[in-house]
């Protein structure tokens, strides 16, 4: 249909090779200190090379093809990676290999709340007897589980979940129920269509007394013809911004009855005489649940900001527009300063984070340790630290895909980019797993608490909100300076809101309404906390990471640019807490310009650093080889609109306009 165009050797590839000769570091190692080790790189290669050379595992672009075949492709390519592929290649859940998982799969996939929620929770809350029984089971996908917490009128607030489970003593059964409209359960992911099973989170009731959030494993689907069981009303909730590949259900339940049994009683017991026994502190369920939002952020967050990155500089070193001197050449949309300007701190970011994410990770598998011995004192320290990060994080990267989508222009509009699917994933993650807004509360709330305390009874890591502020000698733009701007920040911030807090509570206002109106304050103090551990995780990074003086040059011009990009942003923050002159908010805007040069030349080369295969970002802008308009084009022509040259369903509808037209003009031919 349509005639092929193709250049041997475009001059978008001709530009693209000449960035990375001009690259002043050796992007191989840059690769490995991102991965890990040299060690790790190539594992990662290989398994991702594995999942990328399945032919099970191939598919037309995403763009091509409708919800329904994208929501099938992606069932059946996940119940084949589960299934055979994973068990046969030994990539078992805590395998070094699937530590690389993330990165193999496939661009769309589902069963991963089955995987990474479902599967967990009966670990963390069921006993020895009911992991035997389920886990095997959901292993093997002979039965498909969704995580059912959040319901349609209550998501964050869990203290307000409506799902109730009453226990009745006769049958030893627990009755699931849905009271309302609001109370059905309503997100959750794998449940529309897939799952036969829920673990549902419910309010238990025995003898009209109500116990609190319980977990329960709820039967939802027939396992023989899949039809949903009587009391069920389990669907699809339709079309979303993003995941449309995953089936993101609603579940109504209306004297839903399953065995005593079913409730996951590793952390607490009902008697069949009804009476209820408390094995352990709820704080642990809470602890378990930590789990998903430390290890949340890299892979739904950190890597897609690192895509769209990979994507927007790429297009941007090809991509020639305007003149910067008059007379001369079309120059790369990436010497511009402006441009600079909007990406390269976008790939701070991507680092600052990623280092700043693996040490809450390893803080998270200590306090693991020291939970299965029942120490749970740093439950608090870590939920605080954690849930900063996952909302400051899931905001910075997403506000940075939107700013990549943008500075591609045109083309970034095109879902040929791959830019509008990156923004769609991205964007919930501001929501799921805690709302933004009330996971920086629930840290602030943790802070304000530590700020009442002595430094010698606190965390270290906390201890340096209730101590001296501290000098800055030297420049602002030095890395140890940039700690101390950052402390010093969120030290006055938890202050002052502090002090807001027992001012109005001294004046006999109720907590409830201190809190509501000390929200503003509260939220920025959790802000400023998160941001000064990341840029002190990024500085401590960068000053123990053994690796050649050009990368470590390249790190510490990231970290530094980091930090500044931040502070010319907020600058009124810190110059109303007194932290920062004028003179210093003049030095961080000249040097980050100054910075932003300095990494120009190099900024192909860091994004090439990641190492993302072409079929793993999809994107007609940023494959390797730069080109980017043969590329756009074969994509149009594998537009379903396209497939023939005439559309005739439209056509129908403006054929009698159209022919009128024609004997318009004829008529006005044969007058002439």
């Amino acid at each position: 249909m349509f005639s092929t165009v193709k250049d041997d050797m475009s001059i978008e590839s001709t530009l693209i090779s000449k960035e990375r000769k001009n690259a002043k570091f050796p992007v191989e190692e840059l690769t490995n200190v991102w991965d890990g080790g040299k060690e790790e790189t190539e594992l990662r290669r290989k398994i991702v090379k594995l999942f990328e050379d399945d032919p099970v595992l191939k598919s037309p672009p995403i763009c091509t093809m409708t919800r329904e075949e994208r929501f099938t492709k992606a069932t059946r390519k996940s119940a084949y990676i589960y299934r055979n592929l994973i068990p046969n290649n030994g990539l078992h859940p805590g395998s070094r290999e699937f530590e690389h998982f993330s990165r193999a799969m496939p661009i769309e996939n589902n069963l991963l709340v089955h995987m990474i929620a479902f599967i967990p929770c009966i670990k963390s809350f069921g006993s020895q007897e009911q992991v035997a029984k389920w886990l095997p089971l959901a292993l093997n996908l002979n039965i498909i589980g969704a995580y059912a917490q959040t319901e349609l009128g209550h998501g964050s607030f869990l203290r307000g979940i409506e799902t109730e489970a009453t226990f009745d003593k006769k049958t030893q059964e627990f009755v699931i129920n849905c009271p309302k409209v609001s109370s059905m359960k309503w997100w959750p992911g794998d449940m529309g269509l897939n799952a036969n099973h829920a673990l549902v989170m419910a309010n238990l009731i025995i003898d009209g007394k109500e116990y609190g959030m319980h977990a329960f494993i709820v039967q939802i689907r027939d396992l023989s013809t899949h039809m949903p069981l009587p009391g069920v009303t389990v669907g699809d909730i339709g079309s979303k911004m993003g995941f449309e590949a995953i089936d993101n259900g609603f579940l109504y339940m209306k004297n839903v009855r399953i065995p005593r049994e079913n409730l996951l009683n590793k952390n607490s017991e009902v008697k069949p005489d009804g009476t209820y026994v408390k094995k352990a502190s709820d704080r642990l369920m809470y602890g378990s649940m930590v789990n998903l939002r430390v290890n949340l952020p890299k892979s739904q967050a950190i890597d897609v900001l690192a895509k769209a990155c990979t994507i927007a500089i790429r297009y941007s070193a090809v991509r020639r527009q305007g003149l910067l001197n008059p007379g001369g050449a079309e120059v790369a949309v990436l010497d511009y300063t402006l441009q600079q300007h909007k990406l390269i701190p976008q790939l701070a970011t991507v680092y600052a984070t990623k280092f700043a994410g693996e040490g809450i990770i390893k803080k998270h598998q200590a306090f693991l340790q020291n939970m299965a011995k029942g120490n749970i004192s740093d439950l608090a320290e870590i939920h605080a630290l954690s849930a900063s990060f996952k909302a400051s994080v899931s905001e910075q990267c997403t506000e940075g895909v939107e700013v990549c989508r943008r500075a591609c222009g045109g083309h970034g509009y095109s879902q040929a980019s791959g830019l509008p699917f990156l923004l769609c994933k991205i964007t919930p993650s501001c929501t799921y797993e805690g709302e933004n807004t009330v996971l920086y509360l629930q840290t602030a709330r943790y802070l304000v608490k530590c700020a009442s305390k002595q430094a010698a009874d606190l965390p270290e890591s906390i201890a340096f909100l209730v101590q001296p502020i501290q000098d800055m000698k030297g420049s602002i733009t030095s890395l140890d300076n940039l700690i101390i701007c950052f402390k010093n920040s969120a030290a006055l911030c938890v202050q002052g809101v502090s002090k807001k807090v027992n001012e109005m509570s001294n004046k006999g206002l109720a907590m409830h309404e201190v809190w509501n109106k000390s929200s503003v304050q509260l939220v920025k103090s959790a802000k400023m906390y998160v941001m000064q551990y990341i840029i002190g995780a990024f500085v401590s990074f960068v000053t123990e990471v053994k690796c050649s003086e050009p990368i470590k040059e390249i790190l510490q011009d990231l970290c530094c640019l980091y930090g500044l990009h931040y502070i010319n942003t907020h600058s009124g923050e810190f110059l109303k807490l007194g932290v920062l002159s004028a003179h210093h908010c003049t030095l961080a805007e000249e040097t980050e310009i100054q910075l932003l040069e300095k990494l120009r030349p190099n900024a192909v080369g860091i994004v090439d650093a990641f190492d993302f295969t072409d079929s793993s970002m999809e994107s007609c802008l940023g494959a390797y080889d730069g080109n980017v308009y043969e590329r756009l084009f074969d994509m149009a022509k594998l537009s379903p609109l396209n497939k023939e040259k005439v559309h005739q369903e439209s056509y129908r509808h403006l054929r009698p306009f159209l022919l009128e037209g024609r004997d318009i003009l004829e008529g006005v031919k044969s007058k002439n």
